[in-house]
């Protein structure tokens, strides 16, 4: 028989796996950090606050359904973030690598937000009105940072020397 058999089962799954989605973007950030440019930096530190206030609202949400919050890690973005963490350390410092960063880091936006999308769809089908809303600020905030991402992205690419 499956582990995860009911939508509430796959509910806390999809949960968890954000929660330690979030939970990577903490960890990461720092590390990120030291090999990055200032604007790099700035977003990444940025990114970790935001992943705090996440994580706290999904351990919340997690707890509601009397789930477990720790699950198994996510292993899409921690692969991500793995991947980021090599660019960090191999391509030339400057505009070269904050592209790439960038990059790295619109992949798990989107990762991201797929992922709060099935959550608020499996919540909204089992009527958790309040766990919808909740989710939903999380989505549209990692919305807004994939926008802010973007405009990142093309200053970068201003000053890349082609």
């Amino acid at each position: 028989m499956a582990d995860t058999d009911t939508p509430r089962a796959l509910l806390i799954v999809a949960l968890q796996d954000l929660y330690d989605a979030e939970l990577a973007w903490i960890e990461r950030s720092a590390e990120l950090q030291r090999n990055a440019s200032y604007r790099i930096g700035t977003y990444l530190a940025e990114e970790a606050r935001a992943a705090q206030a996440q994580a706290g609202r999904l351990t919340s949400a997690i707890t509601a359904l009397d789930g477990e919050v720790e699950g198994p890690p996510n292993i899409w973005l921690r692969a991500i973030l793995d991947d980021a963490a090599r660019d960090a350390e191999t391509i030339a410092p400057g505009p070269l690598r904050d592209t790439a960063l960038v990059g790295a880091f619109r992949k798990g936006k989107q990762a991201e937000r797929v992922s709060y999308e099935t959550a608020i769809g499996l919540a909204r089908r089992m009527n958790q009105d309040e766990l919808v809303r909740t989710l939903t600020v999380s989505r549209d905030e990692e919305a807004r940072t994939d926008a802010a991402l973007v405009l990142l992205l093309d200053t970068v690419l201003r000053d890349l020397v082609v």
